[in-house]
């Protein structure tokens, strides 16, 4: 059996089942990877990268979509922090 109708190129709700589950662990481990922001340079140039990286294993628009607001979320925690600290 196949995971993708033959007429229609839609998946079937198992392979979109699997495809979601994986886009979200992507960006769930994104975020524990780089979770607590820092606002050093190096940080953030390492961050870009893996984000990147993440987004490039795994080319399904969710996953990039997910990256993507994790990265936002990330961002916005950190000028959150510095605003605390200044």
């Amino acid at each position: 059996m196949t995971s993708m109708s033959e007429t229609t190129g839609i998946l079937t709700p198992q392979a979109y089942s699997d495809r979601h589950k994986k886009a979200f662990r992507v960006a769930f481990d994104f975020l524990n990877r780089h979770f607590p922001p820092s606002p050093e340079p190096d940080w953030w140039d390492n961050t870009v990268t893996d984000a990147v990286k993440a987004v490039n294993d795994d080319t399904s628009n969710l996953t990039r979509d997910l990256v993507l607001a994790v990265f936002d979320y990330i961002d916005r925690e950190c000028k959150m922090r510095m605003d605390l600290h200044s």
